[in-house]
């Protein structure tokens, strides 16, 4: 699926985001120098992708329970990192 050059750019600028976080990141640092250590490349990759209106549904002035294709490690580190997903 091609991005419309618009969200292309923001997507680009999320990830140099991250990976500068990451990086500032004295843990992540470590972890991945491990990693590269035992001979192993490191890749972040994102994707965007449309989610349906039912997904991004409001139930009166609380959020309703909205599923992601995210599992709860996966929820976990992005918190870890302090990236929220609305």
């Amino acid at each position: 699926m091609d991005l419309p050059e618009h969200l292309h750019h923001l997507v680009s600028e999320l990830g140099d985001s991250l990976v500068k976080a990451l990086s500032e990141d004295d843990h992540c640092r470590d972890l991945a120098f491990q990693i590269q250590a035992k001979g192993y490349g490191l890749m972040l990759i994102l994707e965007a992708s449309p989610v349906s209106a039912g997904q991004r549904a409001l139930s009166g002035p609380e959020e309703a329970e909205v599923s992601t294709p995210f599992s709860e490690d996966d929820l976990r580190l992005m918190k870890s990192f302090k990236i929220r997903v609305d």
